[in-house]
């Protein structure tokens, strides 16, 4: 049996080599330092399923004879059954639209803002 002290000394006796210059760093940068992932890993499962029911409804509505013909009646039917064909509605949610828009455009100088306690 051998005992720690002899097993350091056999151990540093061993003629080993310098590392590579910059290895600590590169270890370093790949492992603590790394920057993060832009998406998590169930993200990415969750789109490329998303993606493959999509892809599979869509194969099943085009690949069914006058299929389409139905899906594109029924959205005309929930867009008349919505407003959404009223000429006052879309006015309205253009005017809507466009009011969000130039809102979010406005700049507020910082020195300028009133502050709420």
């Amino acid at each position: 049996m051998i005992d720690d002290d002899t097993l350091d000394r056999a151990i540093s006796s061993l003629p080993l080599e310098e590392p590579p210059a910059g290895l600590h760093g590169r270890i370093m940068a790949a492992t603590v330092y790394r920057p993060r992932s832009a998406t998590l890993g169930w993200e990415v499962w969750l789109m490329a399923t998303l993606v493959a029911v999509a892809g599979w409804l869509s194969w099943l509505i085009l690949s069914v004879p006058r299929d389409s013909e139905r899906l594109a009646d029924a959205i005309g039917r929930l867009i008349d059954a919505g407003g959404l064909t009223s000429l006052n509605t879309l006015i309205w949610l253009a005017v809507g639209i466009s009011a969000a828009w130039w809102l979010s455009q406005l700049t507020i100088p910082a020195r300028r803002r009133i502050e709420s306690r």
